[in-house]
């Protein structure tokens, strides 16, 4: 049993009620601890894409802040906005006949195309009784969250030359028990795509489904394509893709915690949701792994979307491309650091073959900014978003006193571990 300290350290429920201005008081004070992503500290958790995408958004949250998802007839106008929503993402996607949901978040539109996997391959192929799924091993974690919680064997392939998957050593993995490949765009730690037409086609060639986890590049990579800019094409144009997940609380730029699943057709999404009616309360039926689900993120997300337009995202997708390209430069030409890999789009990985990038991280988190480290190689990562860009400059100031501190060994390492979001 874990420790869970002495019941008198613990939170207690006041006895008394504490009026709201105290309430925003000690709330106040207990959010001076946390990084300050208005001033572009944090490259990751929040993405800003300006003061009036962020009003539309809260605005629209609170008109369904009180409305629940789990009941359309109650509330149609949850059901028109995941319809509207689902139908601009197929159109994204390049998918005529998809079908999909607006889930929680990344995390839950995995688990669920996992799902989906497996339920269509135990009425395809019931013969396989322990199942398996081939990714690389820049996969998110949440595959392996999928496949502990739905009894499914993860079988992850080492990169290649260039931080990409090694597509032999891939075609290699899948057997006669594989029930599902996976590809990302981009893959978060390396931020490449993975070879998608190459990898979906060993899929389709044996009749096994094929997910593309886009939940960073999803409402990202589609933009980048029509701004010219040459990238792996990694949506449903690829025939043997069968679903494909797009957070919108991150490119999409809509309030937490929205994500969407989408199906290739009707056959696909058919293994999508659950239903239960062999009980005294009726028929119990949802699209998703949730059954409340807040009115509020699928509100938004319909706000968002419509107020940007495609010319919306267009334009705050080159603002970024922009910085980015500019950023890659500057990094380049530090003494000692080098970009991971090749990024198709605003993550970027970079470290170093002579200086302790952890040691590096360490310095620039004690000058305000919230690191993100990769484990192998020893680099730091970003997510930028357009809200970025007033602050790169301070970045790269901040990063080359840094490095010349690292160079004359004035700063060492304080953590002993890597830790993914931390």
């Amino acid at each position: 049993m874990p420790d869970l300290g002495s019941p008198l350290s613990r939170f207690t429920l006041p006895r008394e009620g504490i009026p709201a201005d105290q309430i925003r008081d000690l709330m106040d004070d207990a959010s001076t601890g946390d990084v300050e992503w208005e001033l572009g500290r944090v490259a990751a958790l929040v993405y800003m894409a300006g003061e009036d995408v962020t009003q539309v958004s809260k605005e629209a949250y609170l008109t369904g802040f009180s409305t629940n998802g789990l009941a359309p007839t109650a509330f149609p106008s949850l059901r028109k906005y995941e319809s509207d929503v689902i139908d601009m993402v197929s159109g994204m996607l390049n998918a005529q006949h998809a079908v999909g949901a607006i889930t929680s978040g990344g995390t839950e539109s995995i688990l669920l195309a996992v799902l989906i996997a497996r339920e269509r391959a135990r009425k395809r192929s019931p013969h396989i009784t322990s199942p398996t799924m081939v990714l690389p091993e820049t996969a998110h974690p949440a595959f392996n969250k999928a496949g502990y919680y739905f009894d499914i064997e993860p079988i992850r392939v080492p990169t290649g030359a260039g931080y990409r998957v090694d597509v032999d050593r891939y075609e290699a993995a899948i057997t006669d028990d594989t029930i599902l490949c996976v590809g990302s765009a981009p893959n978060y730690v390396y931020t490449m795509i993975d070879p998608i037409p190459k990898l979906s086609e060993l899929a389709r060639a044996r009749d096994i489904s094929f997910h593309v986890d886009a939940c960073v590049g999803g409402f990202f990579l589609p933009f980048v394509e029509k701004l010219g800019y040459s990238r792996i094409p990694f949506d449903f144009r690829n025939p043997g893709v069968t679903t494909i997940s797009a957070d919108l609380h991150k490119f999409g730029y809509t309030a937490k915690g929205a994500s969407t699943l989408t199906c290739r057709d009707d056959e696909i999404g058919s293994y999508m949701g659950f239903h239960f009616a062999d009980w005294p309360g009726g028929s119990y039926r949802t699209p998703t792994l949730t059954g409340t689900r807040p009115g509020g993120a699928i509100a938004a997300a319909w706000a968002v979307m419509n107020y940007l337009g495609e010319d919306g995202y267009l334009d705050r997708t080159k603002q970024t491309m922009d910085f980015v390209e500019h950023l890659l430069e500057e990094i380049e030409s530090i003494p000692d650091l080098y970009v991971v890999g090749e990024p198709d789009m605003s993550l970027v990985a970079y470290g170093s073959h002579t200086l302790d990038m952890v040691a590096i991280g360490d310095a620039m988190q004690d000058r305000g900014w919230f690191v993100y480290m990769e484990r192998i190689p020893p680099s730091i990562h970003l997510m930028l978003s357009p809200g970025h860009a007033p602050f790169i400059e301070l970045y790269l100031s901040d990063l080359n006193e840094v490095v010349e501190l690292a160079r004359a060994g004035k700063i060492e390492r304080k953590r002993d571990e890597i830790k993914y979001g931390q």
